[in-house]
């Protein structure tokens, strides 16, 4: 009875990308991810990486219904590459409204941001929001070097506050072929008392600072982080605690793509409390994006 009260809460994931296979392929094609694929996922088939590549949106619904979701984030994510300027991966705002415009009340895009286009960038930030109803922005910097207190993202932060969405970016190490200096979370800290109003979520769990980025959470009143990327059951012990306690309304799911399923079943072995698991799978979402309850 206890299991099926926890499975019943339909769970939102604030982190996920493109999921056809054709926009699976585009992604894992980037030199960066095609080597973390082969080196720290151990050359793995991709449907053990990503279990719910579909081959169109209503299959991918469907996964989500058997899996308990009611909404996916789609990130129309653009990725600097280390070794260059262009970006290693690039989705447009355009490719990802047509993968996921069937099912507007259950898909909901996110923007992508590179900062070193910033006027284009925020031009189709803005097109995104109103055009297709997207309601946030993820954004990739590390193999471009650049933290979340660079100048380079200030434009970006300034057009989430004019549309009132929120912004999420990858926080901690990167396990692309790329530097991972950038995503320390104390560079949240400036852009936090820059910007009060910007609801900031720190994607990815911010490992291995994740002490450093509880400061930041509890510190600032719009700053969030997100648990996407690890598998539950290996976050570190003190955003559990974190998130089972004085971080309860701070912490969000997400999967990274990791199967929707296999995350969620992960997360609520956690042991966590019933009120947590509900604020963390849904509520807290509901709040920072702003979605109707």
């Amino acid at each position: 009875m206890e299991d099926t009260k926890k499975a019943d809460i339909l769970a939102i994931d604030v982190m996920n990308y493109p999921f056809t296979r054709v926009a699976q392929e585009k992604f894992w094609g980037s030199n960066e991810l095609a080597y973390m694929r082969q080196t720290v996922l151990g050359g793995k088939p991709l449907p053990e990486i990503f279990p719910d590549i579909s081959e169109s949106a209503d299959e991918y619904v469907a996964k989500m219904d058997a899996a308990g979701f009611e909404y996916a984030m789609v990130s129309a994510v653009k990725m600097g590459a280390y070794r260059g300027t262009s970006p290693s991966l690039a989705y447009s705002a355009d490719e990802v409204h047509e993968i996921i415009r069937k099912h507007p009340k259950r898909l909901i895009g996110m923007a992508g941001y590179d900062p070193l286009n910033i006027l284009e960038s925020t031009r189709e930030i803005e097109r995104a929001v109103k055009e297709y109803g997207f309601k946030g922005v993820y954004a990739h910097t590390l193999g471009w070097g650049i933290a979340a207190n660079d100048r380079r993202m200030y434009p970006c932060y300034l057009k989430c506050v004019e549309l009132d969405i929120p912004f999420s970016m990858q926080i901690g190490h990167s396990l692309e072929k790329m530097p991972s200096e950038g995503g320390r979370p104390i560079y949240i800290d400036e852009v936090a008392l820059d910007f009060p109003s910007l609801r900031f979520i720190a994607s990815h769990t911010g490992w291995p600072w994740c002490e450093e980025l509880i400061a930041m959470a509890w510190k600032h009143e719009n700053v969030y982080v997100d648990i996407s990327a690890h598998m539950p059951q290996y976050l570190d012990s003190k955003l559990v605690e974190f998130m089972d306690a004085r971080g309860r309304d701070k912490v969000l799911f997400g999967t990274n793509g990791f199967g929707m399923a296999r995350c969620k079943n992960g997360f609520l072995k956690l042991p966590l409390k019933e009120k947590t698991q509900a604020k963390v799978l849904r509520e807290n979402a509901l709040n920072v994006f702003r979605l109707k309850k």
